[in-house]
């Protein structure tokens, strides 16, 4: 699991799911986006959306430390196949070996974060994985990624 915080908590996405661990860098904005929309990244000539995780889960952006990066990954659509998607976290600077059944649920069900799956204790403290499936609503899926259009 690639490991990396938000503000001082914990969380986790399979590295099998990341394509890639970029420095972060300058973003350019998206008019009219929700708050936790960075920004567009240029990444290898495709321009990606990044999701800004800190200001998702928290209502502030994300700080500017040496090890706060851009986690790329193949996010997957509702509507099928994947596009590419930039996550901006703190703290990115670790894989930890966990097994599903290292996670347990934590018995929260919020319907404003879906996307908070089951959470793991470590020598570290809780790790609490992303389920990337369900990071983005579909109706913010289909803007960022004109889904429909021809």
């Amino acid at each position: 699991m690639l490991l990396f915080h938000l503000g001082n908590s914990r969380y986790a996405i399979p590295v099998a799911e990341v394509v890639e661990v970029a420095p972060w860098v300058e973003l350019e904005p998206v008019a009219r986006a929700p708050d936790y929309v960075a920004g567009l990244f240029n990444y290898r000539g495709l321009l990606a959306p990044v999701i800004d995780l800190c200001q998702m889960t928290q209502q502030r952006h994300c700080a500017h430390f040496f090890t706060t990066r851009i986690v790329i990954v193949n996010f997957p659509l509702s509507a099928g196949g994947t596009r590419t998607l930039g996550l901006l976290a703190e703290r990115v600077t670790e894989t930890v070996e966990l097994e599903s059944g290292d996670f347990s649920p934590t018995g929260l069900c919020l319907a404003q974060t879906p996307w908070l799956d089951d959470a793991a204790t470590t020598a570290n403290g809780v790790v609490q994985k992303i389920r990337l499936a369900q990071l983005l609503p579909e109706a913010l899926q289909s803007q960022l990624f004109c889904l429909g259009e021809t």
